[in-house]
């Protein structure tokens, strides 16, 4: 685009040198036009291809992505009984183990009032509390061993072999 130091120029120099800015500013406009229009036939198509759903096109639900219309409101119809366990239905609890894995007995150094020690004083009871846990998954490495005998009548080293499943030295 001209400058205003351009166009000042051009008007002194005549006539001729203004039409040449206006035919340059005519020609850059035109390329302008000419990218916008291509730009919006772009939007347009992915305007177009954004406003498919699974629901009205052939498209398969799972292209329908992330903007997929959430439900927000259950479609249940409410019924007389509140959220819940009902009255008079027996609730269910874990019970505690009789004979636990591990007991984990939880010391107290001080006493919570006057703070005096009780390092070396005798328990008179114990609160229980029990926590269910799933142990935790290891990887369990087994050891193939092949044994290889030499045989006394003619010298030969002979190999047992090794399971079908077990093909290199570490797996």
């Amino acid at each position: 685009m001209p400058t205003d130091e351009d166009i000042h120029r051009a008007f002194e120099q005549g006539e001729a040198a203004v039409m040449a800015v206006f035919r340059a500013v005519a020609t850059q406009v035109a390329a302008l036009a000419q990218q916008m229009a291509k730009q919006g036939a772009v939007l347009q198509e992915f305007q177009a291809r954004l406003a498919k759903s699974s629901s009205h096109s052939g498209k398969p639900p799972s292209s329908d992505g992330y903007g997929k219309a959430k439900r927000t409101t259950s479609v249940r119809k409410s019924g007389d009984k509140s959220n819940g366990g009902q009255p008079g239905h027996a609730g269910q609890t874990l019970m505690a183990a009789e004979h636990p894995e591990r007991i984990v007995t939880h010391e107290v150094p001080r006493c919570g009032h006057c703070q005096a020690s009780l390092q070396d004083i005798e328990a008179v009871g114990y609160e229980e509390r029990q926590v269910y846990d799933l142990p935790a998954i290891r990887v369990e490495v087994t050891a193939h061993r092949a044994e290889i005998k030499v045989c006394p009548a003619c010298g030969h080293r002979s190999k047992s072999p090794f399971p079908d499943a077990v093909t290199q030295a570490v797996q």
